[in-house]
């Protein structure tokens, strides 16, 4: 039966072609730096950050039953993450976001060739 899983697979990868999977490799940081980009413009609108906190609650379970047949009652841990306000340099962010808008430009230009160079070598896709 270990067989079957990756069988069952093989018509979602199929479904990639050479051509798209070769663009996509070739955008993968300028994609990161666009969401670095948005990042940045959100702080700098807001006038904070937002950073993930781990936290973790305590919810209670059923987890069994006690000797006179009631319900037996555990509290059980739940980690979550909570998005929490953060102050920051907003002249600092600035800047970051500039340099982030100069090396997004960068990479546009050389993923532009990239991908032309990706339709020449994977005409099909």
């Amino acid at each position: 039966m270990r067989w079957f899983l990756p069988l069952a697979v093989l018509p979602f990868l199929a479904a990639c072609s050479e051509q798209q999977m070769c663009i996509s490799s070739a955008t993968k940081d300028l994609r990161v730096v666009r969401g670095f980009v948005t990042e940045t413009e959100g702080n700098l609108r807001r006038g904070y950050a937002l950073i993930e906190v781990d936290v973790i609650d305590f919810e209670t379970r059923s987890c069994g039953t006690k000797q006179d047949g009631s319900t037996k009652y555990c509290r059980v841990p739940v980690r979550d993450t909570e998005l929490r306000p953060k102050a920051i340099d907003l002249d600092a962010e600035a800047a970051k976001l500039a340099s982030l808008k100069r090396k997004e430009a960068q990479l546009a230009a050389a993923a532009e060739q990239q991908i032309a160079a990706c339709k020449v070598a994977y005409p099909d896709g």
